[in-house]
């Protein structure tokens, strides 16, 4: 009988420290925060009017602000499995990463998901591509990721509307279709 409980000694500790390696590895190896700063779409303009070209680039920074703030607003909407702590996003041409720090109960994990972006009518769609919690690659069907579109319209003013979007190395280039004099009436210029 001492044997048994011996073994079903180590057993369970064998049980406890691979559940507290587990939560260890996929534990967040950064610190995140749901914090974005708006930007002003005003002195984008003036400086579109300055150049006199109808394009803006927005920075990887400048994408993960808004990237945040859209994050936000989804997650007051909707009821999730999960609770969302922090988000960073990073570009690389065409592919956005989106690094996640996830909450449920006492379990923490920091899960990256990687999309497509392509501009598509007026609006960027990102499309899941792969999900990961470290080095552990999951499928994103398994854990319903969907399509995301951001219409840009929602951001911008009325008078400018997106003609198509590039993605240049870290950054996205958008150019516009506009009227030149209702920009400069926005902008106070006449």
């Amino acid at each position: 009988m001492g044997k048994r409980r011996l073994v079903i000694g180590f057993l369970l500790l064998a049980v406890v420290l691979f559940l507290a390696a587990a939560l260890l590895y996929i534990r967040p190896a950064e610190n995140l925060d749901l914090q974005y700063s708006d930007i002003s779409w005003k002195d984008k303009l003036r400086h579109m009017a300055e150049t006199r070209k109808a394009e803006l680039t927005l920075s990887e920074q400048e994408l993960n602000q808004l990237a945040k703030r859209e994050l936000n607003e989804y997650i007051a909407e909707h009821t999730l499995p999960v609770q969302i702590t922090g988000a960073e996003f990073h570009l690389n041409g065409e592919h956005l990463t989106a690094d996640l720090n996830l909450a449920w109960g006492a379990l923490d994990a920091g899960v990256a998901a990687d999309y497509r972006m392509e501009y598509t009518g007026g609006g960027l769609t990102l499309t899941p591509e792969s999900l990961a919690v470290r080095n552990l690659s999951l499928t994103p069907d398994a854990f319903g990721l969907e399509p995301i579109v951001i219409d840009f319209g929602t951001y911008l003013p009325d008078i400018v509307e997106v003609k198509d979007m590039s993605f240049p190395g870290k950054s996205v280039k958008m150019e516009f279709a506009l009227d030149w004099l209702e920009v400069a009436r926005y902008l106070d210029l006449l």
